[in-house]
Formats: C-alpha cells, sequence, structure tokens
C-alpha cells in the first residue's frame, strides 16, 4: 500500500495545500475580487509544488539535507577582495649530501583586480611569474609586515596561533592599505579568528 511508505510530513503537505489553496480562493470570490483569487491560486499552486519538490522525494519521503548550513559563517580566509591562491611547489631531488624535500603546497591571498594600494601595494597576481611576500617578523611586541611592490601574495601564518596570527595578517593589511571584514576596518582591529585550512 502506497500510503504506508510515505511519510506523514507528505500527507500533512497534501493535505493543507488542499485547504490553503480552495481556502485562498473562496476567502477572495467571497468579495467578488475574482481576478486577485485567480492569480493567488496560481501563486499558492506554484509555491505548494516548489516547496513540495524541495521538500520531499517521488516517494513523498522527507529529504533530509546531507550538509547542514554551519551558521554563523564564517570570515573569509583572505583580506577583503583578495583570492586565495594555492601555489604548488615541486620536489626537489636529494643532491650532494642534502636531503630530498618533497613538493607541497602554500597557500597565499593574492590581489586579482588591484584593490591593494599605495607605495607598498601588493602587484596583480600572475601565476605565471608569481613572487609571495616575506614573512612578517615580530621584534619584542613590534611587527614589521615583509610586503613590498614586487611580491603578489600575502602569507597566511598558518603555523602560528590565533592570536599571533591576526597580528601579523593586520600588519600586512595595513601596510597594503587593505580592510579585512571582521578583522581589520581600515582603524580598528578585532578580535574575530580568521578561519584555517580544514
Amino acid at each position: 500500500m502506497i500510503l504506508s511508505r510515505m511519510d506523514l510530513s507528505f500527507i500533512f503537505f497534501i493535505f493543507a495545500a488542499f485547504i490553503v489553496i480552495p481556502g485562498t480562493f473562496f476567502a477572495l470570490a467571497i468579495f467578488n475580487k475574482y481576478l486577485a483569487a485567480g492569480i493567488a491560486t496560481i501563486g499558492m499552486i506554484t509555491l505548494f509544488i516548489l516547496f513540495g519538490l524541495q521538500f520531499f522525494n517521488s516517494s513523498g519521503n522527507y529529504v533530509q539535507q546531507t550538509n547542514p548550513i554551519r551558521w554563523p559563517p564564517s570570515i573569509n580566509m583572505c583580506p577583503d577582495y583578495l583570492t586565495l591562491y594555492k601555489h604548488h611547489t615541486a620536489a626537489v631531488a636529494a643532491s650532494g649530501g642534502r636531503p630530498a624535500i618533497p613538493a607541497y603546497d602554500t597557500y597565499y591571498c593574492v590581489d586579482t583586480v588591484g584593490v591593494s594600494h599605495g607605495s607598498n601595494k601588493l602587484a596583480t597576481f600572475n601565476s605565471a611569474n608569481f613572487s609571495a611576500c616575506p614573512l612578517a617578523t615580530k621584534d619584542l611586541s613590534v611587527i614589521t609586515s615583509g610586503v613590498n611592490a614586487s611580491c603578489q601574495g600575502l602569507p597566511l601564518y598558518l603555523d602560528k596561533s590565533d592570536d599571533e596570527r591576526r597580528e601579523f595578517i593586520v600588519a600586512d593589511c595595513i601596510k597594503t592599505k587593505l580592510t579585512f571584514e571582521g578583522i581589520y576596518d581600515g582603524t580598528k582591529t578585532y578580535n574575530n579568528v580568521i578561519p584555517k585550512m580544514s
């Protein structure tokens, strides 16, 4: 029997459709608003069909989302309008007593549209001639950004703690005159955590 395989929520959904659609039509038709009743009925039928397709499969079972949406959403990994770029470094063979270095990937934030400005702006991204910016340094409590006009990729400082990482990235943002939503607005630094690679 087909009813035994259907989800109870689907039966309730169909029942609600049979109540709401004619109910909307008759509620407006009582006041001699036949055009409005027709338009509202067509709209309600469309809504019930669209929501029915979204929430139920062909056998009438409720469809669960496989990967639910995370809330609150995470902040970007890169400053505003910069793009995450994966730079691949090829393996180096062992030679002259030096051990072999395996291939690895490093992530950078690159400026593909030219939003960085000022005397220390990032060079516009060019994958054929990519050069990463030097890492920022910390001497006592003073952070010095390594960004210069010839480099293209801001480092992500993935090996640092969350607080140190935020300090280094904000120093790079200040030097390149960039903002980072939720982290640095151009004048003030916020204590939010910048997400890392998972």
